[in-house]
């Protein structure tokens, strides 16, 4: 592939330009999900939104509309992810299971779900079903300009409102205490915290895919923490690189044929191995 192709060439346009929006809006939020600890809730999302994207589909398809469409999968996989949340957070105060245990549990089984629905959809004549396994592990190739342009605006509207709570997520992240004694509405940041990570897991199911989403939202945090202090830079750095890790493993992808959510996987995982080798914070611990 000549370099020039990856900007003229239509298909590769798109490619790059959803997986950059993607790399970038993940990157965004993969600061808050570091900084809470809660890497293991973030993949529990995105893989109890499986379901919800596969029921969304077969739905939307059923009652005649496009069942491909980002606004109708967003619908799902939001429906099922917050269900998730709320069995993750109701089960151990009601189970004598620890929280741990119930993450594990909560993501097997809804992404067990997923595979059997995934199964019949495979298996029943629906309209559109073609290339539906990718909701697995992505296929950049098969973004239109639509789905860049609604993820782009999603994307920003959902780092818009953030931005809007930054202050007092920032509260809650350090202070928790702080942030109950000051009145701060822990639960509604929340809530906008769980419904953005599950938002940006749909954004990027036909970049990356349900199984590496929370790679691509939680490697960049990673890799951007050994070398910022922060909160603000720390947010801004992590957006860039998970930009930067689209372009190269994009253009990686398109050049020797592979796979692009893996190869963009990859080459985040190497951006944080660098990191944590040469970095002044070397000796950090990851959360």
């Amino acid at each position: 592939m000549i370099l020039t192709e990856l900007f003229t060439n239509y298909t590769y346009q798109q490619a790059l330009a959803g997986t950059v929006t993607i790399g970038a809006c993940a990157g965004a939020l993969g600061p808050l999900v570091y900084l809470r600890r809660q890497s293991l809730l973030a993949d529990a999302v995105s893989h109890s939104s499986l379901p919800g994207l596969l029921i969304a589909f077969v739905t939307a398809t059923a009652l005649g509309m496009n069942g491909r469409t980002v606004g109708v999968l967003v619908c799902g996989a939001v429906a099922t992810g917050l269900l998730a949340v709320a069995a993750i957070h109701t089960l151990p105060q009601v189970t004598p299971l620890k929280q741990d245990a119930v993450m594990a549990a909560v993501l097997t089984t809804f992404f067990s779900v997923g595979m059997l629905i995934l199964q019949y959809v495979s298996r029943t004549p629906l309209p559109g079903k073609a290339g539906i396994q990718d909701f697995l592990l992505g296929n950049a190739s098969t973004l239109t300009r639509a789905d860049v342009v609604t993820s782009l605006v999603i994307g920003v509207g959902i780092l818009v409102v953030l931005a809007v709570v930054h202050n007092h997520h920032s509260v809650m992240i350090f202070d928790p205490a702080f942030a109950r004694v000051t009145g701060t509405r822990t639960r509604i940041i929340n809530t906008l915290a769980f419904v953005a990570i599950t938002v940006i897991t749909v954004l990027g199911v036909k970049v990356v895919g349900v199984v590496l989403m929370v790679a691509v939202v939680v490697s960049p945090a990673a890799a951007a923490r050994q070398w910022i202090h922060r909160l603000p830079t720390f947010i801004g750095l992590a957006s860039f690189l998970g930009a930067a890790c689209a372009v190269l493993g994009t253009a990686l992808s398109i050049h020797f044929a592979i796979p692009t959510g893996p190869t963009i996987v990859l080459v985040q995982a190497a951006v944080v191995a660098v990191s944590l080798a040469v970095s002044p914070r070397r000796r950090a611990v990851i959360a």
